[in-house]
């Protein structure tokens, strides 16, 4: 490892490609380190939906983040298509959020209520209404949110394209390399120290998910990021046509281009492990049994499971590490690092660029105590 880059970036996945690519862009020699293969983790688990009236629960700071990056997806898979010729199966069909009991319904109505205040544009349909957009939705639906401006992606082919990317903006790409240590002269980074050899560099970015926290003990400082497991699975939709990302209290729906059906997800605090495991899977279809009955009768096709990097607050954890020099994270996206990944990257460019935080300042490190114990 002679390469001595601008910045080093640690992390493969969505967060970590699109940062790395966004500093090229501006001139830089970007170096990435991936501890496995490029978006092996949960950017390739994820189920691929844009979906922040649906995510976030209220108004804020979150949302609005989730908003602006929403709306910077059509160009931004359009600028991928362009450099890679990879068509990331963007869909825009709009997003349904449907009650099936009276607890239920009155959530809905709630959640119409606010978002309808903050002007989004939505709109509450009533059962027929629902049965003539999805005529295999249940028919214990009893009214939906539909929701026609957010959307999901083929996650996968967006990986794809994000390293095709990288690689023309002359990234330089490492993966099955593990950082064992960070390199630093009292609180200023000077590189890493790898499985593989050492790196010197006067930035690192950590875009390691659910490892971040391994990363950060390494320099004595506690970062409150741990894993979350979910668990997905996919059946197919041959006999089963559905037109939009449908979600319900016990689960959600996503049709692919490819004629898959994406189900999920189970929440498990099961640490690093990411099993598959009979109760998981059985929850996850029975969910989707109960919002589309006819699944039951889709062939199934396969089930996986992701480690998605959650926060003490929810919410996720970008900007400089207080007290250091040349130290940065971007992580604790939680179940929203596709969709929050264009602004995410946008966001850390201008920091490294800059010096500039006031767009992300509800989410900088200093809102927690990082612990330093060294």
């Amino acid at each position: 490892m002679k390469r001595c880059p601008d910045l080093i970036v640690i992390g493969g996945g969505i967060i970590g490609l699109s940062i790395a690519t966004e500093l090229a862009n501006v001139g830089m020699a970007v170096t990435l380190i991936e501890q496995g293969m490029f978006g092996g983790e949960a950017s390739v688990a994820a189920a691929g939906m844009l979906a922040p009236l649906k995510e976030f629960t209220k108004p804020g700071p979150l949302l609005d983040m989730g908003i602006r990056s929403l709306q910077m997806y059509e160009n931004w898979v359009l600028e991928l298509k362009e450099a890679t010729g990879i068509d990331c199966q963007l869909s825009t069909a709009g997003i349904l959020t449907v009650a099936m009991t009276d607890m239920e319904e009155e959530w809905l109505q709630e959640r119409y209520q606010w978002q309808k205040s903050e002007g989004y544009d939505i709109q509450l349909l009533s059962t027929e209404e629902v049965q003539e957009r999805e005529p295999h939705l249940s028919k214990m639906v009893r009214q939906a949110i539909y929701s026609p401006h957010e959307a999901d992606i083929n996650n996968r082919l967006l990986l794809k394209a994000l390293v095709i990317q990288a690689e023309k903006r002359n990234v330089h790409l490492l993966q099955n390399t593990t950082v064992i240590g960070l390199k630093h002269a009292g609180k200023k980074i000077t590189g890493v120290v790898t499985d593989k050899g050492e790196m010197e560099a006067d930035h690192v970015i950590v875009a390691s998910g659910a490892w971040t926290a391994d990363i950060l003990h390494q320099v004595g400082v506690d970062v409150p990021v741990y894993p979350v497991r979910g668990q997905i699975a996919a059946v197919d939709s041959i006999h089963l046509p559905l037109s939009h990302v449908v979600f319900g209290k016990n689960g959600y729906l996503v049709p692919k281009q490819d004629r898959r059906i994406i189900v999920g997800a189970t929440e498990d605090l099961a640490g690093f492990d990411r099993s598959s495991t009979v109760y998981g899977v059985s929850t996850v279809l029975k969910g989707a049994m109960s919002i589309v009955p006819a699944i039951s009768e889709a062939p199934f096709l396969q089930a996986w499971a992701g480690l998605r990097p959650a926060t003490a607050d929810g919410c996720p954890i970008l900007g400089p590490v207080p007290d250091w020099t040349g130290l940065t994270l971007a992580c604790g996206h939680y179940r929203n690092g596709i969709l929050l990944a264009p602004l995410t990257a946008k966001l850390i460019a201008e920091y490294v660029s800059s010096d500039e935080t006031e767009h992300m300042s509800a989410f900088l490190p200093d809102r927690f105590r990082l612990v330093s114990y060294e």
